[in-house]
């Protein structure tokens, strides 16, 4: 006997590619649901490098003397500027810890140690169109390496702010993104 979840998940009839960069794949996929109504043009965007989990990138919330470290960086998609954690991609043959450390230093200048880092668990930063998962970290006592150089497009600024300066962020919307929110209120919360 099917369980309820075969019943209503959908069937793919076929994948177009529709374009792809050096990270993606976008497909449009033709569905149909149980009962038979096709859905067209079911939008599908799948990074190119996935580990089983499909873990493909990571995000860490750097914790430097009990204040968390955030960049401003400008978001063409949105046309605005947002404050977020330090995230990108996993690399081919990378663990998700090395590639959050690796991240970490490289858009902020700070280091931490590998056992002051902590797995906050994995998010589906948009399940809809997204084939993806994001790991998140916390990194705790993290030491400044080397001075903040923005080297990456739209990255701006990198600050530490304490408690009351990020809720009040999180009150004014200052902070929208879900990987920021989700690792501050799980670090908060202790969720980890």
């Amino acid at each position: 006997m099917a369980s309820s979840s075969d019943r209503v998940k959908p069937v793919l009839h076929k994948r177009t590619l529709a374009l792809e960069n050096a990270r993606f794949f976008v497909y449009t996929d033709e569905l149909t649901s149980r009962n038979q109504l096709l859905v067209r043009d079911y939008l599908v965007v799948a990074p190119k490098t996935v580990n089983p989990n499909l873990v493909t990138g990571v995000a860490v919330l750097p914790v430097c003397e009990e204040r968390f470290g955030l960049l401003q960086v400008y978001r063409h998609p949105i046309g605005a500027d947002s404050w977020e954690v330090p995230r990108g991609f996993v690399d081919n043959g990378e663990s998700d810890v090395v590639s959050a450390l690796r991240e970490m230093e490289e858009e902020t200048g700070l280091s931490c140690d590998l056992a002051r880092v902590f797995s906050l668990g994995v998010i589906a930063p948009d399940a809809g169109v997204l084939a993806a998962r994001l790991h998140l970290f916390v990194a705790t006592e993290c030491v400044r390496t080397r001075p903040y150089d923005p080297t990456e497009l739209g990255h701006k600024e990198f600050r530490l702010f304490d408690t009351a300066e990020i809720e009040q962020m999180i009150r004014n919307s200052s902070i929208q993104d879900t990987s920021t929110l989700i690792a501050y209120f799980k670090y908060a919360g202790r969720m980890f």
